[in-house]
């Protein structure tokens, strides 16, 4: 007498290909055992030395910020010798930091101030070149570099710099006198249609009457230079 067929259900079937997969995972750990270690302590290594660099970068931001915040109370109490040393020290010590770029803001500044151009022209460039953040303290390096362009009468370089940093923050309101600044300087280079259309659009449109005011009178200098 023929047994009745037994009936298959699904979930003998999946039953079936969990109890396969497992002894096939199984048979799989055991036979690559080592090299799954091998992999698993080097992925922890790899997070070990990711942990690391994170804490000594971050106590090394740290430590720069607290650095920079020193040299900035002594910058804003008028002793600029300890500013600076504090700065360079900073900028040597702490190279790759944010804190060491804003550092170079600031100690070409001291150096401009102590009228030691060549100094502050060298910084003022490195600030540029390799600063990332802020547009208005980024501007301000232009401004600052055009400034030195100007101490050795480089007056159509310090325009374009001082027309650089103007566009790069137009609603600020620092950018009217830069735009102003540029102008002259356009002057003084001899080129005299392109101070005219800034200081027209100056007086058209600056965001204080006193420049507005100021860029008239250079208008009617012009005029009567012509």
């Amino acid at each position: 007498m023929l047994k009745p067929k037994k009936r298959i259900h699904k979930q003998d079937l999946r039953e079936d290909k969990f109890v396969k997969f497992s002894l096939q995972a199984k048979s799989y750990l055991d036979e690559n055992y080592q090299k799954l270690s091998r992999y698993v302590l080097v992925a922890a290594g790899v997070v070990i030395v990711f942990l690391f660099f994170y804490y000594n970068n971050k106590q090394a931001s740290e430590e720069a910020y607290s650095q920079l915040g020193i040299a900035q109370i002594e910058f804003a109490n008028g002793n600029l010798t300890n500013a600076n040393e504090r700065l360079v020290r900073l900028i040597d010590d702490f190279a790759d930091t944010d804190a060491a770029e804003q550092g170079m803001f600031l100690l070409a500044n001291i150096y401009y101030q102590q009228k030691k151009f060549d100094d502050a022209r060298l910084y003022f460039e490195k600030f540029v070149d390799e600063y990332s953040g802020s547009d208005i303290l980024l501007a301000s390096g232009y401004a600052g570099l055009a400034a030195c362009e100007e101490t050795v009468n480089n007056f159509a370089r310090a325009a374009e710099l001082y027309e650089r940093a103007a566009n790069m923050t137009p609603d600020f309101p620092e950018s009217d006198h830069q735009f102003y600044l540029a102008a002259l300087c356009y002057k003084k280079a001899g080129n005299l249609e392109k101070a005219k259309s800034i200081f027209s659009q100056l007086a058209d449109d600056a965001k204080s009457e006193s420049q507005m005011k100021e860029a008239e009178a250079q208008l009617v200098l012009l005029d009567n230079k012509d």
